[in-house]
């Protein structure tokens, strides 16, 4: 009887019958042992065809289950949050998640869900949190994530005017990731904004350091300092050791770096994700295209058209 109804479930499923074969699957009373893992692996498949609703109704079926091991009830659990973080229904995949967790079960899984989550929500404390964990089994992937998190928090400190709250997270983005130019960046706006513009020269200048692709960035903010000390005359000079340094990023003329500054402004696309290929005409700091971090980059001076 149980091979019988999965013969007509699979029927089904091959004819591209989902409605008849969910149905099948769902109405048997009992769930053999031996056919929980095509169960969940028939949920995955819903889930991957966007048809969530029967994924979430197969994998609560195996969790309702009394006979059922551990180990599987987890897996299955484990499941039912990944359907409900693809309806939306964010409560109630955070309380599978974090219920997975305290139990101490797929905890590198579950916590990269959980930072996927608390992104989704901009709830950077959260994302920081859970990213902290994942950095202990992948410190390279993961710190320079945990940076941006941080930078978010300093950007909406910056925003609200709380200027050293900004320089504080932008200090601890810098702490994950010394290369992190974004933190870098808005540790010399915060100077900037209390007037202190030999600091923030120093501190844009870190930038090259850090990488060079994205010295645009810094330029306008730094000539604007330059002016304010009333040191155009240092300016140039900074300007022209940068076309010696970086002949591809600034061009051959000093003079010409301000026409290069307004020759990408006006171009129909500044900026390019290393990943998906997205491109812009300012920078984004995630790709919203594929969702990457630190991946999208200027388009290099011999690229523009």
């Amino acid at each position: 009887m149980l091979n019988s109804a999965y013969g007509q479930g699979l029927n089904h499923l091959l004819n591209e019958e989902s409605d008849k074969a969910t149905e099948i699957l769902i109405q048997m009373v009992e769930v053999d042992p031996d056919t929980i893992e095509l169960h969940m692996a028939l949920g995955s498949l819903f889930r991957r065809r966007g048809e969530v609703d029967r994924a979430i109704r197969v994998h609560q079926n195996i969790v309702a289950r009394s006979r059922l091991s551990d180990g599987l009830r987890e897996q299955a659990t484990l499941e039912l949050g990944r359907d409900f973080l693809r309806a939306g229904l964010l409560d109630r995949a955070e309380k599978l998640f974090v219920k997975l967790l305290d139990g101490g079960s797929h905890e590198r899984e579950t916590c990269q869900h959980l930072v996927d989550l608390y992104q989704q929500q901009k709830e950077w404390r959260r994302a920081i949190e859970f990213g902290q964990r994942l950095a202990e089994f992948d410190a390279d992937a993961w710190r320079p994530r945990i940076a941006q998190y941080y930078c978010e928090l300093a950007e909406m400190a910056m925003e609200a005017g709380e200027i050293d709250a900004a320089s504080a997270e932008a200090g601890e983005a810098l702490a994950q990731d010394r290369t992190c130019v974004r933190a870098t960046l808005i540790t010399a706006r915060a100077c900037q904004s209390r007037g202190d513009y030999q600091r923030a020269l120093a501190v844009y200048a870190e930038v090259e350091r850090q990488d060079p692709a994205l010295l645009t960035e810094a330029m306008e903010a730094m000539r604007h300092c330059y002016m304010q000390l009333g040191e155009l005359g240092h300016w140039q000079d900074y300007v022209e050791g940068l076309v010696t340094r970086h002949p591809r990023l600034v061009l051959s003329d000093s003079t010409l770096i301000e026409q290069r500054l307004q020759q990408l402004i006006d171009s129909q696309a500044r900026y390019c994700c290393e990943k998906c290929g997205f491109s812009s005409k300012r920078l984004f700091w995630q790709c919203p295209g594929c969702r990457c971090w630190n991946s999208v980059k200027p388009i290099q001076a011999d690229k523009v058209e």
